[in-house]
């Protein structure tokens, strides 16, 4: 199997900071009171599968926990960088958000097929997780947004996942500034995008929107476990043409 070179290219990668961690971990559990929320009206089926999800999202934040710990002790990531079955992960995000959506809203998962991907599963799980919960969100503030499609399609260079809602898109501005931190110094929110991008640049991949169309549409480009080497760090080929930020 193909091993990602060890040596990171930009030195900024391999450290990020507590409070991108904080961000993330405070996403889960906010996502996780509103499964909980949920507890309290529904009955039957419905609650038990939100029951199911809260479980399954106290498990990834004691991951993430443990892995912010691991940062702060120097610990290298490139041992966690192994095959993993992108199709699943996805599925699990969907999965977890999906009983927080608003009524009406659907996701749609273009095949079923698996599709193995070479990288960090969690960090993956965390690009995935931001993208999906936006959306789910946006839909939450009554935004005219009622679909989030994500669809994968394997390439020679490596496996690209484009996630597409219908809703009226971002707006200019907000293009301008799209995968930049908040420039506050004790910042704790606004950070997802930023967060996505650098964690798909760790992992040898990268994440685009692209402009153009209805809604908001941004692809996540992964080595795949079968192509060649991609220097840790290091930018893939793009696998479209438009691109923003």
């Amino acid at each position: 199997m193909t091993q990602l070179t060890l040596a990171a290219s930009n030195p900024a990668l391999v450290s990020i900071p507590p409070q991108q961690w904080t961000h993330d971990i405070r996403n889960i559990l906010g996502t996780l009171g509103l499964h909980l929320e949920m507890l309290e009206k529904l009955a039957g089926p419905a609650g038990a599968k939100a029951a199911s999800a809260a479980l399954a999202l106290i498990g990834r934040g004691g991951d993430m926990c443990a892995g912010a710990l691991a940062e702060a002790s120097g610990a290298r990531h490139s041992g966690r960088r192994r095959g993993f079955d992108l199709a699943k992960t996805i599925k699990e995000v969907v999965a977890l958000l999906e009983p927080t959506a608003p009524a009406g809203f659907k996701f749609r998962i273009d095949g079923n097929e698996s599709h193995i991907a070479l990288g960090d599963q969690t960090e993956v799980f965390r690009i995935l997780f931001n993208l999906a919960r936006n959306a789910v969100t946006a839909a939450r503030r009554r935004a005219p947004l009622t679909q989030l499609s994500i669809s994968v399609v394997r390439k020679t260079t490596g496996i690209a996942v484009r996630i597409s809602d219908d809703g009226p898109g971002l707006p200019k501005a907000a293009k301008a500034a799209l995968f930049r931190p908040p420039v506050e110094k004790d910042a704790t929110s606004g950070f997802g995008l930023a967060i996505a991008r650098e964690l798909a640049e760790r992992n040898g991949g990268n994440l685009r929107y692209l402009d153009g169309g209805k809604g908001a549409t941004f692809v996540l480009e992964l080595p795949n476990a079968g192509g060649r080497e991609i220097p840790y760090g290091a930018a893939m080929p793009s696998l479209g043409r438009r691109a923003t930020g």
